[in-house]
């Protein structure tokens, strides 16, 4: 089920010209999926991060929550986001000490039978567009 939702998510990017993605399973049974050169709104220090979110064990069933972005993102007035840190790790990263800012923020509903790793990543894109 993981490939398929991941395959359908890489046809979206392209379908809007955003960048590539991949998916690296973890050691905890979850996935990393990382979203690459992704191009922000106006308003946003630096212009290009790379998004990822985890798909936890037990996905779909279990939801995603939370995401973060690398190099770390500021507002025009050098402060940080809204709702974010720079001191939460990502669990299992592979790229230890890896810059990174963590979004808290999280998914309203979820229902596992309907809902894809597409929605999720909309749900992101939400967030990031406008910039507070």
């Amino acid at each position: 089920m993981i490939a398929e939702q991941f395959q359908q998510l890489k046809e979206y990017l392209q379908e809007f010209k955003h960048q590539d993605a991949e998916i690296q399973r973890r050691a905890d049974g979850s996935y990393l999926i990382t979203i690459k050169g992704f191009d922000l709104p106006e308003g946003w220090n630096p212009k290009k991060v790379d998004i990822l979110f985890v798909a936890p064990p037990g996905y779909p069933a279990a939801k995603p929550d939370c995401f973060w972005v690398s190099p770390p993102l500021r507002l025009p007035n050098g402060a940080i986001p809204q709702s974010t840190n720079e001191g939460t790790p990502l669990p299992y990263d592979t790229t230890p000490g890896r810059p990174l800012t963590w979004f808290s923020w999280h998914l309203q509903t979820w229902d596992p039978n309907r809902d894809r790793l597409e929605q999720f990543y909309r749900v992101i894109l939400q967030r990031l567009d406008p910039p507070r």
